[in-house]
């Protein structure tokens, strides 16, 4: 039976989060035109997007996994099945959302004005390294009622107050549709070598084809365009490699399924995508494939998958909301902090920034551990005790139904 936690996602959880953190680092500091790293590390530092890529993989890999060990005591067909589900998610990132995102809203035009003085310091002006120009400008209150309703991913337009949050509009999205797209995958198996494939290849089709069509559209009646993949249409292919994968370790799917999803979607990834995949699989399904592994790298691989499922791995997987969700802030901050005392380091740009990240890390990984601890933990168990209510109420009303019919 499969273990109710893949330990190693931990890790992979961890260390994307550190990605983003880096790569927003470096684009907060100026990027390449401040420093231009060897091709490797520039590839890397220039690409968070690759780790919010990877964090849409791990996404329907939980879903789908968590749905799956819950299936026979939340059958997918119930509706308190889609009511429990959707209450889990509420639970456990909305709240800290709204604070943080309320703190940023009040906070927005110091925090903004940081970070376009810290780009102005590294580099001598307030265009980053994509050519856009630091916006100062404050968000208006219609502006954060749609941040409040998460709609900030399907309204391009929008003035952004918490910059990382398009990306949590797109999962709502996902959220939202899983139950459905559960069902669809299985509720009618005679039909599902059929139905998946067709499935697959359509997701991969619209994703293919809409930014394209979107995009043509926008432009030719000159309205704003969706710049980041923050829109379902874009990424349900990767959600799809997610859910299949899970599927596949459970032994609901067939393997030919994730190699067909395999095939048809990662052509179209980036390379970096692509080498995260292999790695997540390559993991876990380390004890189907070591047969076939010379021993050495069966051993070497086993030691990976030891290191991202270790008590460090583990602390970093729980903080890893928070630290996605206020890294920019904290960066932005601290910067300013340390360039206003550059006397201390000899006005040296490249001593202030490396000083400005250990600062940076350590503050984030406290605070981080502040808001697990204090918001995160309290409402996912005031979710699951909300849920357990639910069922033992549903339970007492059928078995008094019960009684009723006796």
């Amino acid at each position: 039976m499969i273990s109710t936690r893949i330990k190693f996602l931990d890790g992979i959880r961890f260390i994307l989060a550190l990605w983003v953190v880096l790569g927003h680092f470096y684009t907060l500091t100026g990027g390449i035109k401040f420093y231009a790293f060897n091709t490797v590390i520039q590839n890397i530092l220039l690409k968070p997007i690759v780790a919010v890529y990877g964090f849409i993989i791990l996404t329907g890999f939980l879903m789908m996994h968590n749905y799956l060990l819950r299936e026979t005591k939340e059958p997918a067909n119930s509706e308190s099945t889609f009511i429990k589900f959707y209450l889990r998610r509420f639970f456990r990132l909305y709240p800290l959302y709204v604070i943080l995102l309320f703190i940023s809203f009040f906070t927005f035009k110091y925090i903004s004005a940081c970070a376009a003085n810290n780009l102005i310091f590294f580099t001598g002006s307030n265009v980053t390294q994509f050519g856009f120009v630091r916006s100062i400008i404050q968000p208006g209150y219609l502006d954060l009622g749609a941040h409040i309703l998460l709609l900030q991913g399907l309204l391009p337009n929008l003035h952004t107050i918490l910059g990382v949050t398009w990306s949590l509009s797109l999962e709502m999205q996902f959220y939202f549709l899983f139950p459905f797209l559960f069902l669809l995958f299985f509720w009618n198996k005679n039909s599902l070598k059929i139905r998946m494939p067709i499935f697959i290849l359509t997701c991969s089709l619209v994703a293919f084809i809409s930014p394209k069509v979107i995009h043509h559209f926008f432009t030719q009646h000159h309205l704003p365009d969706y710049r980041e993949p923050s829109i379902i249409l874009y990424t349900m292919p990767l959600f799809l490699v997610g859910m299949i994968m899970a599927a596949v370790k459970h032994k609901k799917l067939n393997k030919l399924y994730l190699f067909i999803v395999l095939v048809v979607v990662m052509p179209f990834q980036l390379v970096l995508t692509n080498i995260l995949t292999c790695f997540i699989l390559i993991l876990l399904f380390l004890e189907e494939i070591e047969s076939v592994l010379p021993a050495f790298i069966f051993k070497f691989l086993s030691f990976v998958d030891s290191i991202l499922s270790g008590k460090l791995a583990e602390f970093g997987a729980n903080i890893s909301y928070s630290l996605y969700l206020i890294h920019t802030t904290v960066i932005s901050f601290v910067l300013t902090i340390v360039i206003s005392n550059a006397q201390l380091f000899n006005n040296s740009k490249p001593l202030i920034l490396i000083t400005s990240l250990i600062i940076t890390l350590a503050v984030c990984l406290c605070i981080c551990f502040l808001l697990y601890t204090f918001i995160e933990k309290p409402f996912i168990l005031l979710g699951k005790n909300l849920i357990n209510k639910i069922s033992l109420k549903r339970k007492a009303t059928a078995n008094q139904e019960v009684m009723r019919q006796v």
